[in-house]
């Protein structure tokens, strides 16, 4: 049913796709569909390079250091006739890999209805676009619990200052047979009191409930930085659903900017398994501030990218603390990170970025004397 799911997905874009290259490619006549001469196309590419320097419980209390290209992605985004528009995005590292992969209407009022490969809508950290996160890699707890991509729907709106999204999604599991496939349904709600171009006030609530097919659920992930182990761990849990929540808040007053989201999994155990249910947390607070006055940019519940005022770029501090706990039935860590970091966009195209982040590390499966750890990242980030 999932696999069936997908193809049906993947088929639609496509022929969305090829809906807008006909469009593209002929002249407008009393035969044709109305509004298809209104095709446009937009491609881009993204190259991020990162290099991480890091010891402690990152690499087993040794240091290392590592580069490595973090992203490559090449985008197609279309908008053809008057209500409809298409992206793809494929990730080639590796291998090739479908990052969004929908077509859109927008037809009804302050509607739209995506159907194919895209996020869930929840997570404020998530929804943003990983070009203009304020950090090199997100909060633990975005990273753990966040959805991120799937196949699916989804309906979003946007009334005054109110936005909403909800969806159906297929939920991937380790086990590859259709029998074992499951379905999540995801929602959020924002609601922005204040709207201004230099100040805003946003409130978020999201929520998932996960069928996870009696398979077995364990939290994996890294401390904020990429290439060092997955040292995230928690205990086995046999599983009939999960289920999500989390909160967001965020203020922008000119040029600083205040963030943070909380966010709880609860992990209903099978009932013939020999297990409690587990219920696993976590949080961020971020704050940032542009030393040269530009602010962060907003529209439909989500934060966008940042324009540059002068020709010397412009230079934004952050600094956020992220907290983890991954402990339960006597298994599992609790992280503590401390963040303090440097954007420097160049231009529209060119980002550098560097972070320092202390970690430390408690709970039944802290390894004694590697409880600490100190990294360093450095990001170049070209968009175009």
């Amino acid at each position: 049913m999932n696999k069936l799911f997908k193809q049906f997905c993947f088929v639609l874009c496509l022929s969305g796709l090829s809906l807008s290259a006909l469009a593209n490619n002929s002249k407008t006549t009393d035969n044709q569909v109305r509004g298809m001469e209104n095709l446009k196309i937009q491609t881009g590419a993204l190259v991020v390079w990162d290099y991480d320097d890091f010891d402690g419980v990152h690499n087993h209390g040794k240091e290392r250091s590592a580069l490595e290209i973090r992203r490559a992605q090449l985008q197609f985004k279309a908008k053809f006739g008057k209500n409809w528009e298409s992206k793809f995005q494929i990730q080639i590292k590796n291998e090739v890999e479908w990052k969004d992969a929908y077509v859109k209407y927008k037809g009804w009022d302050n509607i739209d209805l995506t159907l194919g490969k895209a996020k869930e809508p929840f997570g404020l950290e998530t929804l943003n676009s990983s070009k203009y996160t304020d950090t090199i890699e997100h909060a633990m707890a975005s990273q753990i619990f966040s959805p991120g991509r799937s196949y699916g729907v989804t309906l979003f709106g946007q009334i005054d200052h109110f936005t909403f999204a909800s969806g159906l999604y297929t939920v991937e599991q380790d086990d590859d047979n259709d029998e074992t496939q499951a379905f999540a349904l995801t929602g959020r709600i924002t609601y922005a009191p204040i709207i201004k171009q230099d100040a805003i006030i946003h409130l978020g609530l999201a929520g998932s409930y996960r069928d996870t097919r009696n398979n077995t659920y364990q939290l994996k992930g890294r401390l904020e930085v990429h290439q060092a182990e997955k040292f995230i761990r928690s205990a086995i849990t046999p599983a009939d659903n999960q289920s999500l929540f989390g909160l967001e808040a965020a203020n922008v007053w000119g040029a600083f900017s205040f963030q943070t989201e909380y966010m709880r999994t609860f992990i209903h155990a099978k009932s013939n398994a020999d297990i409690q249910d587990v219920t696993y947390s976590g949080y961020y607070i971020q704050a940032t501030y542009f030393l040269t006055g530009e602010h962060r940019a907003y529209k439909k519940g989500i934060f966008g990218k940042v324009k540059p005022r002068s020709k010397y770029g412009a230079w934004q501090l952050v600094s956020r603390l992220s907290q983890l706990d991954a402990t339960g039935n006597n298994e599992g860590i609790e992280a503590k990170n401390m963040t303090f970091g440097v954007n420097c966009y160049l231009n529209h195209n060119i980002r550098l970025s560097a972070n320092y982040i202390n970690t430390d590390i408690k709970g039944p499966d802290a390894v004694p004397g590697e409880k600490e750890a100190n990294a360093l990242s450095f990001r170049v980030q070209y968009l175009f």
